[in-house]
């Protein structure tokens, strides 16, 4: 597994937000590690597509877990949230994240959405096989059409797919080695899951100019 190298760079300190768009958890955590993050937004921490992102961006109503449902009708695992007893001061939390993430939108602020496709590796909600970069390009062009802005980049680090970078998006690719790709979650190996979150952060660093630690 290993991440080729790239001529792109992003300066951090120019965006307003920064805000993760999955797949999984390593998103938010190498940009933690990093110390780019600034606040929480809803796709934090769960797994999730694009398909379901664009659906969430336009209506929310369907993203909420119900009480004591750790994975909802769409796959979306909220195992890392208390859903039971604190479960409807979870639910305001997340409430929280969207109107914050749709007030970024409507102020027009200069956003640098971040995406990762490590559940491609295990093909964790069929990510693999989802055409989620026709996706993300539908989740840039409702962003211009729906809030009347451009000024934002869709950063986005995908797996064994290779995409040129334009206008406000800017593609990455870790390869990853065929004997390494599991097409079941259970056989989820953490080996696996530590080398491609070693990969991303040297990815994430390279482009923010940034020596990994």
């Amino acid at each position: 597994m290993n991440f080729a190298g790239t001529a792109a760079r992003i300066n951090p300190k120019d965006y307003d937000e920064i805000i993760s768009l999955g797949n999984r958890c390593a998103t938010t955590m190498m940009l933690r590690e990093l110390g780019v993050y600034k606040q929480s937004y809803p796709f934090d921490y769960v797994p999730t597509t694009p398909d379901l992102i664009l659906r969430w961006l336009k209506d929310s109503s369907s993203f909420y877990p119900e009480r004591n449902v750790v994975r909802t009708k769409n796959g979306v695992w909220f195992g890392h949230f208390n859903i039971s007893n604190n479960y409807d001061e979870t639910i305001l939390v997340f409430k929280r994240r969207f109107d914050r993430l749709l007030d970024a939108l409507r102020s027009k602020k200069r956003i640098l959405f971040v995406y990762s496709s490590e559940a491609d590796v295990f093909n964790e909600m069929g990510n693999r096989y989802n055409r989620n970069y026709d996706t993300l390009l539908k989740i840039r062009k409702y962003i211009i059409d729906e809030y009347g802005y451009s000024n934002f980049t869709i950063l986005a680090v995908h797996v064994n797919k290779n995409y040129s970078s334009f206008s406000n998006m800017v593609n990455l690719t870790i390869n990853v080695h065929p004997s390494l790709l599991s097409d079941n979650m259970e056989t989820h190996r953490d080996d696996i899951t530590h080398e491609y979150k070693r990969e991303l952060k040297k990815a994430l660093a390279e482009v923010f100019c940034q020596t990994p630690s």
